[in-house]
């Protein structure tokens, strides 16, 4: 018998930058339709592992949850001697532990559907004899603590958390395993499998292994790998089996340079990262390009990576984004306005007003600015 591991499928996605109401209903019905194709690669007696992400957001729409809900139900009712475990991450619960998610809700209906074939893992637990499960947690402390529990004898410890991010365990909603935790789980003959980061990697020899996500849902998730893949434990060694390839017809990733975007208006649905370079005077053709291209096609998701070369002048304003965000509007508004202007746009905005002796109709002529 084998373990499928599977991780991050973020079902009912909801993206709402490079895509329209079209595409992220074709979107949406693209994942579910991978899901299908992941479970299948299951055999009749398999246990099958959902390591977290199995939904984009706690409470994705209903519409979304029967879909999951069909899908494995389906498989179970196939598959009389398979096993299905969602343990889960941190897209799949709330922020507020008093809010039942989706995953949670859906896990309960298929825990009483099918006793003893399928099982919700939201704490740390052991499965057959060799694997250990440490689903999303609420802090960085709780991780730690539960990383200590992990009972002897564990060949395999499936994670759902960054690796080797200090930033990660300080974030909301997030977890990082160390490089010296790993290293310590390592010399106890410990292979690490991750779920969470969507990049795959396979690092300290193996025994860390970032599996990354199985298909694509939106165009960051197709940088820096052309294949995807999901991991499989047989006899006590662990294995991966391709699932996606930027090649795929449907779901495949392109980039396009801005200026050839119209020969790929009738491209079939995938993701598009539009590239290359334009200047000033051309960055209103190539928003027009893009526009045209997301209205016409059956893309996914299409997003927008052209450098625009910058006006002359434009970098005395801001340096970056960052520098527009902190200017001060109220500042410089006061700046250009009369003593007596300045006065009431400051009673306006709740600032201290200095005392100013003003005459009646000039008093009027202030209320009307």
């Amino acid at each position: 018998m084998r373990t499928l591991i599977i991780n991050d499928l973020h079902l009912g996605v909801n993206r709402s930058g490079g895509t329209t109401l079209a595409s992220l209903t074709a979107l949406r019905k693209y994942g579910h339709a991978k899901h299908r194709e992941l479970l299948a690669l299951a055999e009749d007696g398999d246990t099958v592992i959902f390591n977290g992400d199995l939904s984009d957001v706690y409470d994705i729409p209903l519409g979304q949850a029967i879909e999951i809900y069909a899908v494995v139900g389906d498989f179970l009712s196939a598959q009389k001697n398979s096993r299905v475990v969602w343990a889960v991450g941190n897209h799949d619960l709330s922020k507020d532990s008093s809010k039942l998610g989706t995953v949670a809700f859906l896990g309960a209906l298929l825990q009483a559907q099918f006793p003893g074939r399928f099982q919700l893992l939201d704490k740390a637990g052991l499965l057959g004899t060799d694997i250990y499960i440490i689903p999303h947690v609420a802090n960085q402390e709780m991780f730690d603590m539960e990383l200590t529990r992990i009972p002897t004898g564990v060949r395999f410890v499936l994670l759902h958390c960054n690796y080797d991010n200090e930033f990660a365990g300080a974030m909301d909603h997030s977890l990082n395993l160390s490089r010296k935790q790993a290293k310590a789980l390592k010399e106890r003959g410990i292979v690490m499998i991750f779920g969470h980061e969507h990049q795959q990697r396979d690092l300290m020899g193996g025994a860390v292994a970032i599996v990354g996500n199985q298909f694509p849902s939106s165009v960051s998730d197709c940088l820096n790998n052309d294949t995807k893949r999901c991991a499989v434990i047989e006899d006590g060694n662990l294995e991966f089996i391709q699932t996606w390839s930027r090649e795929d017809t449907v779901g495949y990733f392109k980039e396009v340079d801005w200026r050839d975007v119209a020969g790929f208006i009738h491209e079939p649905s995938g993701f598009i990262r539009v590239v290359g370079n334009a200047k000033g005077e051309e960055a209103a053709e190539m928003i027009k390009a893009i526009s045209t291209l997301r209205s016409k096609s059956e893309a996914f998701v299409i997003t927008n990576a052209v450098q625009v070369e910058q006006a002359e002048g434009l970098g005395d304003i801001a340096a970056s984004v960052e520098d527009v965000r902190s200017v001060n509007v109220i500042d410089l508004l006061l700046e250009l306005l009369t003593p007596e202007q300045a006065r009431v746009v400051k009673q306006l905005t709740g600032r201290e007003v200095e005392p100013l002796a003003v005459e009646a109709e000039e008093q009027e002529e202030l209320e009307t600015v």
